[in-house]
């Protein structure tokens, strides 16, 4: 069985290279380093012991995940040769390492040894440099392999690894999406190497137009304060909670899930007349306020002892990862239709315990207007429909006429719904969605109406002061108006 005694070389001063390293490398071991582009190499090459560079690989690798795969497969490979061999790597083995990574991974399933020895990370003299306090929160992250969901704004952040200006440039447009491109980082580079290291700070726009970045280089990002953090669910999260509070808005803490249930719709109204409109500055807003009540609603759950705004989100992520088994999974689907014809299977097989009608496809959440029309067009599809139009037509003259008749307001409120349903039926007949008709139609009284008020304004008159047959020229003047 192979052994490999793994230690760190310090974050390149020869003085920080820790005693247990120094004894390691003086035994009869072969020793191998991750890269001789290390300050601390120096220290082998003034005692003459004989090292071999991994360097060669960083040549020939097309990308840092095949690079250090191979360098695994050599290591192990060499271990089985020499029985027993010393791996050196820059800082500690322990902190920003994936070769070690990978190499605990395939070591066991080649039953090589692995013995850890000492090492001592940059990261200690870098926090020092920059005045950090890794307990006030600190996140570091590995710039070849980095994310945009790996970010937390609110923390100190260390990007190392940041190796050229290529790996910079990847790195700027990608923070440049969380902290804005005028944001001030630090780049470090050679820290705690005497006569060398140096802080620089820059705009981040500016970062990969630095000449100094190279292997010895690591990027401190600073927390962004108050409204740069406006962007963060987490902030927006407890904005809303600050508003159910004790001390919080009055307005907010006195709702509840009944008392919001119109501003939900209203709200998603809203949305669809921003892009009705195609004004994106309005459909950002109005998305805002959608999302706005989702957040009200998952406070007041977690008020309540219901549920919290993670269960939504779970809740969520579940079913779109369930729905799409063509994408998260071995299912096909190569069409829009095939996706959908996939997701109504997938609804059919989740709602296997739950007794079934026909109607139950149609949501009982949206606006009554759609949703009539919708139970119409299900009910047709297994035949209960008039075949043609003049039953349709009956049908509507009838709920007029019981509307007019009807004597109390409960009766009246019955009637006027069944003369609703009936003229929904009788433009589904006619392949006219009501949602959209009535929309239109809204926007032409509202173009019309705006007219009457132009014209009195023109006039220095007022609602008041006009009666409605001078109000009916303007409105037959706005239409012909709108025909010319």
């Amino acid at each position: 069985m192979g052994i490999i005694h793994i230690a760190g070389l310090g974050p390149g001063a020869i003085a920080s290279i820790p005693y247990g390293t120094v004894l390691l490398m003086e035994k009869n071991f072969p020793i191998y380093l991750r890269t001789a582009r290390h300050p601390s190499a120096n220290f082998l090459i003034q005692r003459n012991l004989p090292f071999v560079s991994l360097d060669s690989f960083y040549e020939e690798a097309n990308d840092f995940s095949s690079l250090y795969e191979r360098i695994v497969d050599f290591l192990l490979s060499e271990a089985d040769r020499e029985s027993e061999i010393v791996y050196l790597v820059p800082g500690h083995p322990g902190v920003a390492e994936r070769s070690i990574q990978l190499l605990q991974v395939a070591a066991q399933a080649k039953k090589v040894l692995l013995i850890y020895e000492s090492g001592q990370s940059f990261i200690d003299e870098l926090l020092f440099k920059v005045g950090v306090d890794p307990a006030d929160g600190l996140l570091l992250l590995d710039a070849t392999s980095l994310r945009k969901d790996m970010l937390q704004p609110r923390a100190h952040t260390m990007i190392m690894q940041l190796y050229n200006q290529a790996v910079a440039s990847d790195t700027k447009m990608l923070l440049s999406e969380v902290y804005g491109d005028e944001w001030e980082v630090v780049i470090a580079s050679s820290i705690g190497i005497d006569g060398q290291e140096s802080l620089q700070k820059v705009p981040l726009f500016e970062l990969d137009r630095t000449k100094e970045i190279d292997h010895l280089t690591t990027l401190y990002v600073p927390p962004l304060q108050s409204e740069g953090l406006y962007g963060e669910w987490s902030e927006v999260v407890n904005i809303v909670a600050a508003l159910r509070s004790p001390d919080g808005c009055p307005w907010d803490k006195e709702q509840t899930h009944e008392s919001l249930r119109p501003y939900v719709i209203e709200e998603a109204y809203e949305v669809a007349q921003a892009i009705d409109e195609g004004d994106v500055d309005e459909l950002v807003e109005e998305l805002g306020d959608v999302l706005l009540q989702v957040l009200l609603h998952s406070q007041i759950g977690l008020d309540e002892g219901e549920f919290q705004v993670r269960d939504v989100i779970r809740t969520l992520s579940a079913k779109l990862i369930r729905r799409h088994p063509h994408v998260f999974g071995d299912a096909l689907a190569t069409t829009a239709e095939e996706v959908v014809q996939n997701w109504e299977q997938i609804k059919k097989t989740e709602n296997t315990a739950k007794p079934q009608s026909l109607l139950d496809k149609v949501k009982k959440g949206q606006s009554p207007l759609n949703e009539s029309y919708e139970l119409q067009k299900k009910a047709a599809k297994v035949g209960f429909d008039w075949p043609d139009l003049e039953p349709v037509f009956a049908k509507f003259d009838e709920e007029m006429l019981e509307f007019r008749e009807a004597g109390t307001e409960e009766e009246q409120r019955k009637e006027f719904g069944d003369m609703l349903f009936s003229l929904v039926n009788l433009g589904r007949h006619y392949g006219i969605d009501p949602e959209r008709a009535l929309a239109l139609t809204n926007q032409k009284f509202r173009r019309r109406f705006v007219h009457i008020e132009q014209e009195l304004k023109r006039r220095n008159l007022d609602f008041s002061e006009v009666e409605l047959a001078i109000l009916d020229e303007f409105w037959q003047n706005a239409k012909e108006k709108a025909n010319s």
